[in-house]
């Protein structure tokens, strides 16, 4: 997936949140009045439409998607990250709060075997709070095991550390870390070079860590790129 959940885990998500505030339907409507006003406000049949995926999020007008967000006391940064939708005229001081927004990403580990699914509930080790401004739709946290991409100075990527993954960026470019599955090898991370020419050079995979050699497989899987690293707090 790309961009936006699915109408199918909207729509779950929707009832989610409305089933932890212990509202019914009826009630959610009824709050989408008081903070939108007629212009805002989602009947309860609509939103029963939106609770079984029969009608699609965004066909609702900016105002109902706003008095709608709100009745459900969904944060703006989690909004913006489960729909894709923009806000409807933020405040200035949604923008400044923007930033101190947090999205919940599960963390696992890079595990010497096997992919990394975010379906697979029993591989998470941990959740890290995600800044919106560095969440990816789909995005990977995931907690580094071994010192390949540590530098001399100790520096790099160490064990314990946190990389966020861009599953939706699988294109392979020269310079970048990506995450990858190795047949023989399992999930590791490693930056790509490319030896022989930029054009016509072939592609290997290496380690920051010079003791580790680079390799160059015939089957390669590639989970995503990384593109932040934490705790240092560096963008890849």
């Amino acid at each position: 997936m790309t961009g936006a959940s699915s109408s199918s885990e909207l729509a779950g998500w929707l009832t989610a949140r409305r089933t932890a505030l212990g509202l019914q339907q009826g009630e959610v409507s009824a709050r989408t009045l008081d903070h939108g006003g007629p212009a805002g406000r989602v009947t309860q049949p609509y939103l029963s439409r939106l609770e079984r995926a029969a009608r699609p999020l965004e066909a609702l007008t900016p105002a109902r998607q706003d008095a709608l967000r709100r009745a459900l006391e969904i944060p703006a940064g989690e909004w913006v990250a489960r729909t894709g939708l923009p806000l409807l005229q933020p405040a200035p001081s949604d923008d400044a709060l923007q930033v101190l927004e947090l999205v919940r990403v599960p963390v696992r580990a890079l595990a010497s075997a096997g992919l990394p699914v975010t379906e697979d509930h029993a591989s998470v080790i941990d959740h890290e709070l995600v800044p919106v401004r560095d969440h990816r739709p789909g995005m990977l946290v995931l907690e580094v095991g071994g010192e390949s991409m540590t530098t001399a100075a100790g520096g790099g990527i160490r064990p314990g550390d946190r990389i966020y993954v861009d599953p939706g960026d699988l294109d392979l470019r020269e310079g970048l870390v990506y995450v990858l599955h190795v047949p023989g090898l399992g999930l590791t991370v490693k930056r790509l070079r490319r030896y022989g020419g930029r054009n016509g050079g072939a592609l290997w995979l290496t380690s920051d860590n010079p003791d580790h050699p680079p390799v160059k497989p015939e089957e390669v899987t590639v989970v995503g790129r990384v593109y932040f690293h934490q705790p240092r707090g560096v963008r890849l």
